[in-house]
């Protein structure tokens, strides 16, 4: 019986390295008790970001998503590119996670592929699997399959792809060998603690969420005039702590053609990005990780990055978004334009105020400008 599962642990392995799979584990359906503390500790903390399940006993326990689970198989994809040349004079920053084909939808159709052929060996077969998308905790899950361990700023590190690596997990009915955990190998230089822009590595392992960069641009919270700078010329995610990881200095590039910019460039042209269709919008954007937040937030982000390039020539491109029907948008454009003209801004926020029915831009008007 034991060689027949280990033929089986085998089998798969094989077959998920010739439909591309860069790293597979194995590891029980056993609930993970050692995250209870910690994932209660930060929810009292508030350090949950509001993309987490915020039942506890889901993060912990996969039979609560699975009834018959009994080992779960994650896999990883690795995503690391080397940067392409910025063609645009205003750009905006995608993070790596962003290039090239959504990542959800790549991972998904591989353990999709995964599952059709472990259905042949075995009829009894059953799964379910995550991509982002269920209540376990992604890297926990990768991490005691052996995937890799953790950095100080909890990304999971592998010795051959660095950080640079997606995980997907599928929870099944089967009885696999688990693999081991990886001993820790973090060099604990603190590189990525100091250079977090917003301050959000709190501590080795400690990650307060609302400062993270990658969070605040995902976020449909309004971003305070203060923290927009350090955004810096971002419009989506945030790979500071990672490009100045150590480990990922040697990281192998990726191995498939998926993550290469294509439809998208990595740097965005900003103008055309803030006045884009609703059409080419979804056309453009529906296959890229970024998509999913919508136009509104990333044309806010947008805003953002254009006048962190400092450069008062914008100005005329700003006021024209003044008319959008968006009260947001035409917040955050007047908030540009007093930024990098002053004089001009104020002229025309007293005009606006006169007219203006949105109560926020009304405020803002009010304690900012006038």
């Amino acid at each position: 019986m034991e060689s027949k599962v280990m033929d089986l642990k085998q089998r798969i392995i094989k077959y998920s390295h010739k439909i591309g799979i860069d790293l597979i584990g194995f590891t029980s359906a056993e609930p993970f008790e050692e995250l209870r503390e910690v994932l209660e500790h930060r929810k009292n903390l508030g350090l949950l970001s509001s993309f987490e399940e915020e039942e506890i006993k889901k993060r912990i326990d996969p039979a609560l998503t699975m009834k018959k689970a009994k080992s779960i198989i994650a896999v990883g994809q690795s995503y690391y590119y080397t940067e392409e040349d910025n063609k645009h004079k205003y750009y905006g920053e995608l993070a790596r996670t962003a290039w090239g084909k959504d990542y959800h939808i790549v991972l998904h159709e591989k353990l999709e592929a995964l599952a059709g052929y472990i259905k042949t060996i075995d009829k009894t077969f059953q799964y379910m699997s995550f991509v982002d998308t269920g209540p376990l905790v992604d890297r926990q899950v990768a991490y005691r399959a052996g995937l890799g361990w953790y950095g100080f700023n909890t990304t999971l590190i592998n010795e051959t792809y660095g950080s640079w690596f997606f995980i997907g997990y599928m929870l099944t009915n089967l009885q696999i060998e688990p693999d081991k955990p990886v001993d820790s190998k973090c060099k604990g230089c603190n590189l990525c603690i100091e250079n977090c822009p917003g301050g959000a590595i709190l501590k080795p392992y400690t990650i307060n969420p609302h400062r993270c960069i990658s969070n605040i641009l995902q976020g449909k919270e309004d971003i305070p005039p203060d923290k927009r700078s350090i955004l810096e010329k971002r419009i989506y995610g945030c790979d500071e702590c990672q490009l100045i990881c150590p480990h990922n200095k040697t990281a192998k590039p990726m191995t498939g053609k998926d993550f290469i910019p294509n439809e998208l460039d990595s740097k965005l042209d900003l103008i055309k990005l803030l006045f884009i269709s609703n059409k080419e919008f979804k056309e453009k954007f529906k296959a890229n990780a970024s998509g999913w937040r919508g136009k509104r937030v990333l044309q806010r982000n947008a805003i953002i990055a254009l006048v962190n390039h400092g450069d008062s020539d914008v100005v005329h491109y700003l006021e024209k978004l003044l008319k959008d029907s968006r009260p947001e948008i035409k917040r955050y454009a007047l908030w540009g334009i007093t930024k990098l003209n002053r004089i001009r801004g104020l002229e025309l926020a007293e005009k606006i105020y006169k007219t203006e029915t949105d109560s926020k831009t009304k405020k803002y008007i009010e304690q900012e400008l006038l």
